[in-house]
């Protein structure tokens, strides 16, 4: 198939599967169906504290330790401790049952050119946060971490280092909550995205997963699945969502799933599109059009310094999405209501929480 076809292709299948969409979710529910117990969730991408792309894209070994320099210096001016602060007032704020986070970035440093992995911790996003909640006297549990992509490369002056970045997904469970865990689970992906370094001649993998939790709510069931989608590759986000599917979305019963998802219905390229009418043809239902039907929800991007103005966001790729007996009854975009002390959001996505029945 040449280029042509497989973008006539494309555009084919994008519009057949609206049409899916379109008869899967989009009419608000009976307010019957609102009774019963209700769960809140929410979804929260943390922001690892840089941009990747300098580095992988650098074309020799000065340029290479350059840029991982410069991405280390930027992950210091971000300063999560302070961000972590911020993300803990939202957290409490909100009461969620159960929190799904993304780039829960883990920063480790070593001696440079030192073979061994760096294990001095720099950041620990995880830690600093779960500190935050429980010095706020709204501790949370730590139900599941997946860890992800483990880069490690050498970063040149100021820092002289070797420089180790490892991705986490978590689900959080709030301490002494109505919330049971029953059981926990989470998994890479097969498919992920390949990046070649030209400046070393070698490649690294963007691996990304799912985490997961089955939960009681009373005497209801159901599981949560938190995920983050590749951002770089539709094709490869595109099969992603259907592992997700035929994975931990492969269950009967009730079905929440939150996440940085990296696709929405609106996304101004169409390919981009293709993971998330692969997940609204697998049933799941996207609840903010239920709840904010002409509301675009926009949750991404506010910068790589998190400086941008408030209103810079333009895409809709936080979601909560539900199958089953879950009726979506209230929910919420948030993140541009404060800022650290030198004027930073908390991550350059905003937050989503929503309020689901279980009748």
């Amino acid at each position: 198939m040449d280029g042509t076809s497989h973008r006539r292709y494309l555009t084919r299948l994008v519009a057949a599967v609206a049409v899916v969409a379109a008869s899967l979710g989009l009419i608000a529910p009976p307010a019957y169906a609102q009774a019963g117990p209700k769960v809140a969730v929410m979804t929260r991408n943390l922001y690892l504290g840089g941009d990747l792309t300098p580095s992988i894209a650098a074309p020799t070994l000065p340029a290479f330790l350059a840029t991982n320099a410069a991405l280390l210096s930027h992950v210091d001016m971000v300063n999560f401790p302070a961000r972590a602060a911020l993300i803990a007032k939202e957290i409490r704020e909100r009461d969620p049952d159960l929190v799904g986070l993304q780039e829960v970035a883990l920063w480790r440093t070593g001696p440079i050119g030192d073979p061994a992995p760096a294990t001095q911790v720099r950041y620990d996003y995880l830690a600093l946060l779960m500190a935050e909640l429980a010095v706020s006297g709204h501790p949370y549990d730590v139900a599941v971490v997946r860890e992800e992509a483990d880069l490690e490369a050498p970063a040149g002056a100021p820092h002289n280092l070797d420089v180790r970045l490892t991705m986490r997904d978590v689900v959080l469970v709030r301490h002494g909550g109505r919330i049971t865990v029953t059981g926990t689970s989470s998994g890479n992906y097969v498919n992920n995205l390949p990046f070649p370094l030209p400046a070393v001649g070698d490649t690294v993998t963007s691996t990304r997963g799912w985490t997961a939790v089955d939960a009681v709510l009373g005497s209801r069931s159901f599981r949560f699945v938190n995920t983050h989608l590749e951002a770089f590759h539709p094709g490869v986000r595109l099969l992603q969502a259907q592992e997700l599917l035929r994975g931990p979305l492969n269950v009967s019963g009730r079905l929440i799933l939150v996440g940085d998802l990296n696709t929405g219905p609106e996304l101004p390229v169409p390919d981009n599109r293709l993971a998330y009418f692969a997940l609204v043809a697998g049933k799941m239902v996207d609840t903010w059009p239920i709840l904010h039907p002409g509301d675009p929800g926009y949750t991404s991007g506010l910068g790589d310094d998190l400086t941008q103005p408030a209103d810079d966001v333009e895409h809709r790729i936080d979601m909560v999405m539900l199958r089953g007996a879950v009726v979506p009854v209230a929910s919420e975009v948030f993140g541009t209501q404060r800022r650290t002390p030198d004027g930073r959001w908390a991550s350059d996505h905003l937050g989503h929480q929503a309020v689901l029945a279980l009748p």
